[in-house]
């Protein structure tokens, strides 16, 4: 059985993760489920590191899902079944995360993709769930995202058809931000250095509030908005930005 791996690498403040079995569509096995959730607790602990970006190696799959092979191996699926954990997924995580997807993000590649803060996709890329295919429901928080991101009627469609998206749907959709066509991970690296470049507390704090407002009560998001920009306000990063802006230079946020 072909045994993949996940890799770590760093440019500059960006991080990035390389799921790295390319025989199986980048295929998560158990060994590879542990790193990764190593990884990113390495580099939620790492105050270098401000924003990751996720690929898939061999430029052909973003991830496949779960090892099946691991899975029949394990014994993981009938009345005696241990059940299947999921990939490891970033959340909670304070820094963005950006999934550069080529090629098939599929099963737990799908529920991986959703994720992520932002996705870039290529044209080639086939993107969706596969539960209902195996025989499964397709969980691992994937219909609560994507029922978030495309709406009840959209979600309803993609899951119960079991539906694969190209690049160009997804976006669509709304389950994409980008179509780069054959320069993803280009683009993916671009958006990284971009945020790597901002102040990294305002950065996480901004994540935090788009998600709190996809729950909170529209009174209750704009007063949490509001003390947090407030506060923003009495921070060094927010002189360094108005004195850097002042002095047309670029600003060096800590």
């Amino acid at each position: 059985m072909s045994m993949g791996d996940v890799l770590l690498t760093r440019q500059e403040h960006v991080a990035v993760i390389t799921l790295d079995n390319p025989e199986k569509h980048n295929a998560v096995d158990a060994p590879m489920r542990e790193k990764l959730a190593a990884i990113y607790q390495c580099i939620e602990e790492d105050e270098g590191l401000r924003v990751a970006v996720i690929r898939g190696a061999g430029g052909k799959s973003f991830c496949a899902g779960g090892s099946i092979d691991s899975y029949l191996e394990q014994g993981a699926f009938g009345p005696q079944g241990t059940g299947v954990p999921p990939i490891p997924r970033p959340w909670p995580a304070s820094k963005p995360y950006i999934a550069a997807i080529n090629g098939y993000a599929l099963g737990g590649g799908f529920a991986l993709a959703l994720a992520c803060d932002l996705r870039v996709v290529g044209e080639s890329a086939r993107i969706g769930p596969s539960g209902l295919k195996r025989g499964t429901v397709q969980g691992a928080q994937t219909i609560s995202r994507l029922t978030r991101l495309v709406g009840m009627s959209r979600a309803m469609q993609i899951l119960l058809l079991s539906r694969e998206l190209t690049g160009s749907e997804a976006a669509m959709a709304g389950l994409a931000e980008l179509v780069a066509d054959d320069m993803v991970e280009r683009q993916a690296m671009e958006w990284a250095h971009t945020i790597a470049g901002f102040s990294p507390w305002t950065v996480a704090m901004t994540k935090q509030l788009v998600i709190d407002a996809a729950h909170l009560s529209l009174e209750d998001a704009i007063a949490q908005e509001d003390r947090v920009a407030a506060e923003a306000y009495r921070r060094d990063d927010a002189l360094e930005g108005f004195r850097a802006f002042a002095e047309r230079r670029k600003p060096a946020f800590k």
